[in-house]
């Protein structure tokens, strides 16, 4: 399969372009792709012999699903809650482990990365579900997909009571370092251990573990976990990554915004997960919800904390319908979080690798093009794309032109 040295005629996102950029009229002048050995040089666009014609196409980096669970994924039909909230879920979930055998985890995983790489994804991250000490069989089995197109990630999500004991929260980070994964927690009111959650962070960073969290899922004044995490990282340093994923309570904390100035001046990572806590948070019997559900997703915005949005669960439990398709977490927050100019600003909540890695390259030759939408209505009427990864085309693409 022979692979094109670059591509012409690529409508790119204003985030991803030089402030510099030349304009026709509103809209950013069409670029030029060079694919390089280091990462993809763009300029403006110019006729190139043997580059791929895009005609004007929205072309965007290789989409992420920065929060999902391939362990729980697809088992909506079998377990569903008997009440809504998260707390029910969290009940059916458990009761749907006992189904967890091999080849279940593996035809449901298996299922749900083939549609997230249909819909673009290259990179995602699981939490894998880990109730004992030693690591649970999903860490295993999802440890073991592959996909040409797709890097998996994994992360350790205990309760934070798991780390109670200092011995125990020192084997977890042993196993999860020896995988080459993240360390995670579930940081809520109903659990919340204050010795404990010190007892994961030095473990994570004498294993030298980056941390993703599950922290303040819920609409609670009083839930403690960014609270007293800003209140560490004021004293202590922390050399690894910090991902808090949810975080919906800073929205009803009158700290929530000094909590966030903290978060910011640590390069803490914020997920936001509108699909997930729309439906679990202010879930009450028979009336309407009242309140969101959602964090400070602007006032992040505005201290550049690093922020993504995710689908978190997929058809289980925790989420009834859902796709593995970013395009449809991020219709989800821009109606929700009320964000503006979907294509050009808001799909970086939706690709921007730099978020999750340090040194991550924005251009990595690695892109989902869309070729058939328009800026104005994206991301509806977009789901015919292909990828461009290395120059070479994978997907609906016909070069027909």
């Amino acid at each position: 399969m022979s692979a094109y040295p670059g591509a012409t005629g690529a409508r790119l996102p204003r985030w991803l372009l030089p402030q510099e950029w030349p304009m026709d009229g509103d809209q950013p002048v069409l670029a030029t792709l060079h694919f390089r050995e280091e990462g993809t040089r763009i300029e403006p666009d110019r006729n190139v012999s043997g580059y791929l014609a895009l005609n004007g196409a929205l072309v965007l980096p290789a989409l992420i699903e920065p929060h999902a669970h391939l362990d729980r994924t697809f088992t909506a039909q079998r377990s569903p809650p008997q009440q809504p909230g998260l707390l029910a879920a969290i009940a059916a979930m458990h009761q749907d482990r006992a189904r967890w055998s091999a080849d279940d985890l593996r035809q449901r995983a298996s299922q749900a990365l083939s549609w997230a790489v249909e819909a673009g994804v290259g990179l995602l991250r699981t939490h894998i579900d880990w109730f004992a000490a030693d690591a649970p069989l999903a860490w295993q089995v999802v440890g073991e997909l592959q996909h040409p197109l797709c890097t998996i990630e994994r992360v350790a999500l205990a309760p934070v009571t798991f780390f109670a004991d200092a011995a125990q929260a020192d084997h977890i980070a042993a196993q999860v370092a020896a995988s080459g994964a993240l360390l995670g927690g579930f940081i809520h009111s109903s659990n919340w251990d204050a010795q404990a959650f010190t007892h994961l962070l030095q473990a994570a960073e004498r294993w030298q573990l980056d941390i993703d969290l599950h922290i303040d899922e819920e609409l609670s004044h009083d839930a403690q976990g960014l609270r007293w995490l800003a209140c560490y990282l004021r004293q202590y340093s922390f050399n690894g990554r910090i991902t808090c994923s949810h975080g919906c309570a800073l929205a009803q904390q009158e700290d929530g915004e000094a909590i966030l100035e903290v978060l910011a001046q640590h390069r803490v990572t914020l997920i936001a997960l509108p699909l997930t806590n729309l439906l679990l948070q202010d879930a009450v019997p028979g009336r309407t919800p009242r309140q969101r559900g959602l964090t400070l997703i602007k006032e992040a915005q505005a201290r550049g904390i690093p922020l993504l949005l995710g689908a978190d669960n997929v058809q289980d439990a925790f989420c009834p319908v859902g796709s593995y398709d970013p395009l449809d977490t991020l219709f989800s927050g821009l109606l929700s979080a009320q964000l503006g100019m979907a294509f050009d600003e808001a799909s970086a909540l939706i690709c921007q690798r730099t978020a999750l890695h340090d040194g991550a390259n924005v251009l990595a030759n690695d892109f989902v093009i869309f070729p058939a939408a328009e800026a104005a209505s994206w991301p509806l009427r977009s789901r015919s794309r292909y990828r461009l990864k290395q120059g070479i085309c994978y997907g609906e693409f016909r070069n027909d032109t």
